[in-house]
């Protein structure tokens, strides 16, 4: 609405300077004023596999049961078939999850080495050896990138220690509209979990960068979380809006790291979960063609 009546106030005071100048014609306003004017004019690509963490820390609410062998030589043979399809888009830099301002030297260090020695990473199990270095060296890059950021916490102020979570959406009385959807991302978060123990990595990876499943995990930001303190402390909105602040900053650095001199393909390798957000906001930049990886794994 407030973008119409900037429209409307400003086409109004065209007409006002036209009565006494030419100041631009209505054809060179509604060029201007197109939303698509931007896109094309840089030749940008983003290409994003989510992956599931190879070293999983533990870190989100559903706890790991059944574990992979990543060093095995049936999945090592497999890492070689992914990248061998990921390499046909050809990227110019590869991204990975690793803090940009705290870690992107020391990882750099390690990549210089395994470049004249494989076996620095014969066995670093996490994804950013596994499938970063060994792409970027694919692709005879000189250097990789870390470009996540960390999103401190810049919400309610709570004594944590004694917060009882349950309780207090019940006594909210919003407990059970946050649990809706509970048995069934137990239910799906175990099955993913067990499925990729016995699919090949290729076949896991293109079930898992289905936009449709990174929807449905998106959604449960949108489901549960969000509801916690809402008419309140807002702990479950801040929450939310962390996630979205460490991805919007994610993004920033892949912005940042792009040279729009030259056509750039960015193949970024993070955690499944990040898929949606950056997917989203890549799409809505002008300046980035976004890439589905399933048109290369599916090949």
């Amino acid at each position: 609405m407030k973008y119409l009546c900037f429209l409307a106030v400003l086409i109004s005071c065209i007409n006002t300077a036209n009565s006494q100048e030419k100041f631009l014609s209505e054809e060179d306003f509604q060029r201007i004023s197109d939303p698509d004017i931007f896109i094309g004019n840089h030749k940008a690509k983003v290409m994003m596999l989510g992956v599931f963490h190879f070293a999983n820390p533990g870190l989100d609410s559903y706890k790991v049961k059944y574990e992979l062998d990543i060093f095995s030589k049936k999945r090592q043979t497999e890492i070689k078939n992914l990248l061998k399809k990921i390499e046909e888009f050809k990227p110019t830099k590869i991204l990975f999850e690793g803090n940009r301002v705290v870690n992107d030297s020391a990882y750099n260090v390690i990549y210089k080495r395994y470049l004249k020695d494989e076996s620095v990473i014969a066995n670093r199990i996490d994804e950013r050896y596994q499938l970063g270095f060994r792409m970027a060296k694919r692709m005879g890059h000189k250097k990789i990138y870390a470009s996540d950021a960390r999103a401190d916490w810049f919400g309610a102020e709570l004594d944590w220690d004694n917060y009882d979570d349950v309780a207090y959406l019940k006594s909210k009385k919003q407990y059970e509209k946050s649990i809706r959807y509970e048995k069934q991302y137990d239910l799906i978060n175990e099955y993913d979990d067990y499925i990729k123990t016995v699919s090949t990595l290729t076949d896991y990876f293109i079930a898992m960068n289905d936009p449709k499943a990174s929807l449905k995990s998106h959604q449960q930001y949108l489901t549960g979380t969000i509801l916690e303190g809402a008419g309140d402390n807002y702990v479950g909105a801040d929450a939310v809006g962390k996630w979205y602040r460490r991805n919007l900053r994610v993004f920033s650095n892949t912005y940042d790291l792009t040279d729009f001199s030259k056509e750039e393909r960015i193949l970024m390798i993070y955690g499944a979960g990040h898929i949606w957000q950056l997917r989203q906001f890549f799409m809505d930049s002008p300046d980035y063609e976004y890439v589905e990886v399933n048109d290369y794994l599916k090949k």
